[in-house]
């Protein structure tokens, strides 16, 4: 992922909207911190961002202040899932560091997500309040929590189905996805059919990356890429138990190009979007 301006400006607005600490919750005050500073593409906030900006090109300095804000509320909630499924997982490392729970502990570690997710919901409704019902939405149950729950009742199961890898998928990765530019669209006033389409977009952007993701679990550089491997060890249900790693980059182009096809019937300057869309094709962590 390329650094840009607004991902310098994301970074440090990071830090400075994590909820206030005290003398008595130092421990999870470190967490936090230490859970922002670990890096990652910000890809959920960025795509926010890049819709805002294709719909309304002229955005007043009060608004902008209000997207960043909203971005890093997504930040805080992808920020939060990942706190909760290492811990489910019993993953150690992330990003090449130890998770918040292999070196805070569990109940820091729950605790540290529950504050992000939470601060996550308040800044998003405190900027643009109809955009943050369509966040909670793809992030709860159904949507994201729905798919982790999937995810784990499908550990170790002898018969499992395509149908529940792609249920799986679809609620546990591509509903944020979807929400986060249906949300993008709504905060800059475009019409519901357009914010639908947007949501179009990034739900089969979310399918697509959660199947290069797949791939490179397999194979991916683990000096750079975010987990510890573990879909095989913890016997994770992913594209590879119906498909070789070929079939499923060429699942990857189709679907990619499904999501740029909605793109392309919009009115709006979507290059940003299309060349994100192209970049997450080849990416290899």
């Amino acid at each position: 992922m390329k650094k840009s301006s607004e991902k310098a400006a994301l970074e440090k607005k990071l830090l400075s909207l994590l909820p206030a600490g005290c003398a008595f919750t130092k421990t999870l005050d470190r967490a936090l911190v230490y859970c922002m500073k670990t890096g990652g593409k910000r890809l959920r906030p960025l795509l926010f961002m890049d819709v805002v900006k294709a719909v309304k090109k002229d955005i007043p300095p009060e608004m902008k202040k209000k997207v960043l804000d909203f971005a890093c509320g997504i930040e805080f909630i992808h920020a939060y899932s990942l706190v909760h499924d290492d811990i489910m997982d019993g993953d150690d490392m992330r990003r090449g560091k130890e998770t918040v729970c292999k070196k805070f502990g569990s109940s820091t570690a729950i605790l540290a997500g529950d504050a992000l997710l939470t601060r996550g919901l308040e800044i998003l409704y405190g900027s643009f309040p109809g955009a943050a019902a369509m966040v909670n939405a793809g992030v709860g149950s159904p949507g994201m929590i729905a798919g982790q729950a999937a995810d784990m009742a499908q550990e170790g199961k002898k018969s499992r189905s395509e149908k529940a890898l792609w249920y799986i998928h679809l609620n546990k990765t591509a509903a944020f996805f979807a929400a986060v530019c249906g949300a993008g669209a709504a905060a800059a006033g475009a019409p519901e059919k357009d914010a639908r389409s947007f949501a179009s977009f990034g739900r089969r952007l979310g399918m697509a990356f959660q199947v290069r993701d797949d791939m490179l679990d397999r194979v991916g550089d683990m000096k750079k890429y975010k987990k510890s491997r573990n879909d095989e060890k913890n016997d994770k249900l992913t594209v590879l138990k119906f498909y070789t790693l070929a079939k499923a980059m060429r699942m990857v182009n189709e679907i990619s190009a499904e999501a740029e096809g909605f793109l392309e019937k919009l009115p709006y300057d979507t290059s940003a979007l299309l060349e994100l869309s192209g970049a997450l094709r080849e990416r290899e962590f």
